[in-house]
């Protein structure tokens, strides 16, 4: 099947979570068979010229011939900035649901379509839910990765990017008759909000890649640079770290990913190693048999949980980051918000080789699961044409 996805999110590079959906996502519709293409919403911005054009070449090189840009004028751009400004001071911070949607995407859309002939296309977030009942394309869906409504009360920030109402969100899922939630909560809160669609739930899909047991005291954590990962990352490092470190006194935090630009305050710290970008996941991963997943705000997909297991690692979690995984009972992973219990449970996996082969074993059953579940879930969506 030929499919479009739409998207102002690049694939490429993979710096963020929500890239790394698009990306992994893209990766098993290439394995099922489809031919994809992918259009990429250009916004105007005001980065240098050279961080843009990394971007580009990077996607070029990717998707090859696949690629589509459409260039967002510079005036929308100037006018969503306005409209912003108008929401947050205003109207709360709430947003209407068409408050982005790029000028005339629907037309450029059914342009394409006549060159391509698309059987199947998805678009990204909410906000561009408005082309879906425009366009000639017949099997439609929307990849929701987040839901937004009342988001800044949930967070306590009234500056949160789409934050919006139950009904404006509502208003977006009733134009698509496929709705693809990443968790199960999500899932069903979607259902509630558009009782005629029909709702999937794809989480993210990995591969698995398993890892020798290295026999260390690190810690690692890979993650983005939004703020729910930096305060999570400061109550495991306020609250946690220094118990696991009175322990075990040779333990070492290793934090990678673009967290590292807005923590370097912590590089003075002896038993904390900031790596930087990560060009290789595997690589990183295979410096420790534990990783942590601390993040105990936001909503959406726990990118951070999911990818640790499946690079085979022992998982550590606030509960806040395992709400609504795949099959959470035969999940391998710990999960607390006690300190204690996180500094006892790593004193016993440290001293007993065993319990770390154990959940390895776990770790590649569960992903697999998991793999099997997705698989079906997009097959029902294409069985629906």
């Amino acid at each position: 099947m030929r499919i479009l996805i739409v998207s102002k999110v690049p694939t490429h590079p993979v710096t963020e979570g929500n890239r790394a959906f698009i990306h992994n996502n893209v990766e098993l519709l290439k394995t099922m068979g489809h031919d994809i293409y992918f259009l990429y919403i250009r916004q105007f911005s005001i980065h240098k010229q050279s961080e843009k054009s990394a971007n580009i070449e990077q996607l070029r090189n990717y998707w090859q011939d696949k690629l589509f840009i459409y260039h967002q004028y510079i005036l929308q751009k100037i006018w969503i900035m306005l409209l912003q400004r108008y929401r947050w001071y205003f109207c709360r911070g709430v947003f209407k649901c068409d408050d982005e949607y790029p000028f005339r995407l629907h037309h450029y859309i059914n342009k394409l379509n006549v060159k391509y002939h698309f059987e199947a296309c998805i678009v990204n977030y909410y906000d561009l839910s408005k082309a879906l009942p425009l366009i000639n394309i017949p099997l439609k869906g929307l990849y929701t990765h987040d839901y937004f409504a009342y988001k800044s009360l949930l967070i306590g920030n009234k500056y949160v990017a789409g934050n919006t109402t139950a009904h404006e969100e509502a208003k977006a899922m009733q134009r698509t008759p496929h709705i693809f939630a990443l968790n199960t909560g999500e899932a069903e809160y979607f259902r509630r909000l558009s009782p005629n669609s029909k709702v999937y739930n794809v989480f993210n899909y990995y591969s698995y890649t398993p890892q020798p047991i290295i026999g260390n005291h690190n810690l690692m954590f890979l993650s983005g640079g939004n703020p729910y990962n930096i305060n999570g990352l400061m109550w495991f490092i306020n609250e946690v770290f220094p118990l696991i470190v009175k322990r075990t006194p040779d333990v070492k935090l290793v934090i990678g990913g673009s967290i590292c630009s807005r923590i370097n305050h912590l590089s003075s710290n002896e038993h904390i190693q900031i790596v930087g970008f990560v060009g290789d996941i595997n690589e990183f991963y295979s410096l420790g048999d534990v990783a942590i997943n601390p993040t105990y705000q936001g909503t959406g997909l726990k990118i951070k949980t999911f990818e640790a297991v499946s690079y085979d690692k022992v998982t550590l979690a606030h509960p806040h980051s395992v709400d609504g995984i795949y099959e959470p009972e035969k999940a391998p992973l710990f999960s607390s918000n006690i300190p204690k219990e996180w500094v006892d449970y790593l004193a016993e996996l440290w001293s007993d080789e065993s319990k770390i082969k154990e959940i390895k074993s776990k770790n590649f059953a569960y992903i697999k699961g998991m793999q099997n579940f997705i698989q079906n879930q997009y097959q029902s969506f294409f069985d629906a044409k």
